[in-house]
């Protein structure tokens, strides 16, 4: 099985935001649309990304001035991504080395979605359900 037949299931909606979001703004999508990443964008340029643990650690951090920040301070610029035709194994195993739970997805140079770690392990799941009721 490889990403793209993941999002064929999934959908491929990126959530977004930008660099210049408040960080409180950024928390009020992640628990509005129950997700646990956000793709900081410019335009369609993909910049970072700003995840829960990027805010549990700022907010260790600077417990009285996190309302002041903004994404920009906090998100991943070094990003991780993997490839619509990469296998559910090598994403997981990108995931698990890297200690990352979120990955975005190009096919050659388009963001196309993103992906988790409960992604990849329903994905695993739905698989092995399929070849036993063959």
């Amino acid at each position: 099985m490889k990403v793209k037949d993941v999002l064929s299931y999934k959908g491929s909606k990126v959530y977004r935001t930008t660099a210049n979001t408040t960080l409180l703004a950024a928390i009020d999508s992640l628990n509005y649309y129950s997700i646990g990443a956000l793709l900081v964008m410019d335009g369609s340029h993909l910049k970072g990304i700003v995840t829960e643990r990027d805010i549990l650690k700022a907010l260790s951090k600077s417990k009285d001035g996190i309302i002041k920040l903004k994404v920009s301070d906090i998100m991943t610029t070094s990003l991780i991504t993997c490839h619509a035709n990469d296998s559910i194994e090598s994403v997981m195993e990108k995931m698990t080395y890297n200690h990352i739970r979120h990955l975005p997805v190009f096919e050659s140079e388009n963001l196309i979605g993103i992906v988790s770690i409960g992604d990849m392990v329903h994905a695993i799941m739905y698989a092995k359900e399929k070849r036993r009721r063959k």
